[in-house]
């Protein structure tokens, strides 16, 4: 595995067209290697399929492909998915406990906060889409 790139799991081909791939990747494979598999909860869903535009051309269904994304963009998708909404949540919490707000309500409010956030982030999926780009390579067996 290169230094730039952040994921890369296995999946299969599903389907091919001519600017896309679609992959079907079996979560087992995501949390296999963690040790926190057993608690966690992310895991519950056993595949994803997702649609790939930069691939091998010699892909045909039912191969099994190494499916990439790059370091930087792994980064920015934990950026958007966990670190804003938590500095967001906190950030709110904080003042509106300055502001002598009741602990509960300033609690309340904070956790409502992420509300519009990832309404927010809803709203934008297809310019994110473009953003985040995933890479297949065909694995030989």
């Amino acid at each position: 595995m290169e230094a730039s790139v952040c994921i890369e799991q296995t999946g299969t081909v599903e389907n091919i067209t001519k600017h896309n791939v679609r992959v079907r990747i079996h979560r087992e494979a995501l949390c296999g290697h963690c040790n926190a598999s057993g608690m966690c909860y992310v895991g519950e869903s056993t595949e994803r399929i997702i649609d790939i535009s930069d691939f091998t051309s010699d892909l045909k269904p039912g191969d099994s492909v190494g499916v990439t994304i790059s370091r930087k963009q792994g980064n920015k998708a934990v950026l958007l998915g966990y670190l804003l909404p938590f500095l967001l949540m906190i950030t709110l919490l904080i003042l509106l406990s300055f502001l002598g707000i009741k602990d509960w309500l300033a609690g309340s409010l904070s956790l409502v906060s992420l509300v519009p956030y990832f309404i927010f982030i809803y709203l934008i999926r297809n310019r994110l889409q473009k953003t985040f780009t995933f890479s297949a390579r065909k694995i030989e067996n």
